[in-house]
């Protein structure tokens, strides 16, 4: 067992220990999770700044009037679509800041009436930095016939406005324009908004036990897919240096040396083990870079405990099954070129639920995720998204079943990996074909 362990360690430290490895799984999820956790929400903050200067406006008194109204309210620009948005959203801080730039933010600006006259010469102080932006409103905008005249409201701001401000602008003269409009009619701007102002929906769902649970769309799509995600980068990563790790040894004669000093059973043992700390790792990182990112959008209620857990223990199956595939295709050939053609077909078969999941995400309960779910080596990861996607717990049965058969499969691999591993790492030549590996199995 020690000597398994000395070459756990060696995996471990050759692999885990290198520029490429720490920048790519360790730099690279502390930097997303700086972004997440203190980036955003500062940039959030200086997204706050007032805009300040003179804007020029050419529109009719009643227009310039109104949007002079707009952009000296307490009204929030973005109200209506907050009011449109679910209470999670509602609910976090970040969102919040991004869409609650109040209108009182821009208490500085000085509006100055010009006329059509002038609009060459405004342009130049918009270039020069003299005005802060001019805006023009034709009067056909205004007419009971807008639909038929071509013009435009236009908002001519200097190459270096932010584009909060350019939308503040936007927001307030185009509201202004269908505000008057509404006036001119002799309707009330306000009643007519909320006649049209859509209601919010709740849609939630009915489970069979008697209880209701809140429906959320961002958590049956997105989630699920990101778990999916996060167990196929951390096992196929680690199985990707295993694989190349093992090519490498036996092209050099390294695997001879090693060979002279333990067994190929303690050597395959310690190599699967070395990598599967490197996996742990890279799973640990990116996992707590998504979690960093729902802790700051204030979504990680969407994401039970309970998920985590069975994300730890189909990890751990799927890394098996995916090192010992690896580690057996790596011991038949003596270089990468080689191992594609075997790898191919069974990345065809593990693909399968990349491909399959927008059909599993709709319909986690059904015929085909099922299915799949009991058919190795599909089960870690057509159960994650199962369980991740589904309104209503997945059956106790289902996934008891779903773990003996796939940690069965498990066994089954390493043992056939084991055979093919001790007639391989020493052969040389001519790969071996498919029906060569299954003799390896039956003679080793």
């Amino acid at each position: 067992m020690s000597k398994t362990l000395t070459v756990a360690w060696r995996e471990f430290r050759h692999t885990a220990m290198t520029k490429a490895f720490l920048i790519g799984a360790v730099i690279m999820p502390l930097l997303m999770m700086g972004l997440f956790i203190v980036v955003m929400p500062l940039m959030m903050e200086a997204n706050t700044t007032p805009m300040t200067g003179t804007v020029a406006i050419i529109a009719p008194d009643d227009v310039v009037q109104e949007f002079q109204e707009r952009l000296h309210s307490k009204e929030n620009p973005n109200a209506e679509l907050i009011e449109q948005l679910p209470d999670i959203v509602k609910q976090d801080p970040l969102a919040s800041s991004m869409l609650t730039h109040s209108a009182s933010n821009t208490t500085n600006i000085v509006l100055h009436r010009a006329s059509i006259t002038e609009v060459e010469r405004l342009k130049e102080d918009v270039r020069n930095g003299d005005l802060a932006a001019l805006i023009v409103v034709p009067d056909s905008l205004l007419g009971n016939q807008t639909s038929e005249t071509n013009d435009r409201l236009e908002v001519l701001i200097p190459s270096s406005f932010s584009p909060n401000h350019t939308d503040l602008l936007s927001s307030a003269a185009a509201k202004s324009v269908v505000d008057v409009r509404l006036s001119r009619l002799g309707y009330e701007p306000s009643e007519m908004y909320d006649m049209v102002r859509r209601p919010r929906v709740a849609a939630t769902r009915l489970t069979h036990d008697g209880g209701e649970k809140e429906d959320n769309e961002a958590a049956r799509r997105i989630i699920p897919m990101a778990f999916m995600m996060l167990l196929w980068i951390a096992t196929f990563t680690s199985g990707n240096y295993l694989l190349t790790t093992t090519i490498e040894e036996k092209g050099n004669k390294v695997m001879e040396v090693l060979l002279s000093a333990v067994s190929p059973l303690q050597l395959l043992g310690g190599k699967i083990l070395g990598q599967a700390g490197v996996s742990f790792i890279m799973l640990l990182m990116y996992g707590g870079a998504a979690i960093a990112g729902l802790i700051t959008f204030a979504l990680l209620d969407l994401v039970p405990i309970s998920h985590l857990l069975y994300l730890v223990a189909y990890f751990t199956m799927a890394y098996f099954m995916i090192a010992s595939i690896m580690a057996a295709v790596g011991s038949a050939v003596t270089e990468l070129r080689d191992a594609q053609s075997l790898i191919g077909p069974i990345m065809i078969i593990l693909i399968i639920p990349l491909a399959l999941w927008p059909v599993l995400s709709e319909h986690p309960n059904g015929i085909i995720a099922t299915v799949s779910s009991f058919t190795p080596p599909l089960i870690p990861f057509v159960m994650i998204l199962r369980i991740t996607a589904s309104t209503e717990t997945i059956a106790a049965w289902q996934i008891i079943l779903s773990m003996v058969i796939g940690f069965g499969a498990v066994l089954g691999m390493i043992w056939g990996c084991a055979r093919i591993f001790r007639i391989g790492v020493l052969m040389q030549g001519k790969p071996p074909s498919f029906l060569q590996l299954l003799r390896w199995i039956r003679q080793g």
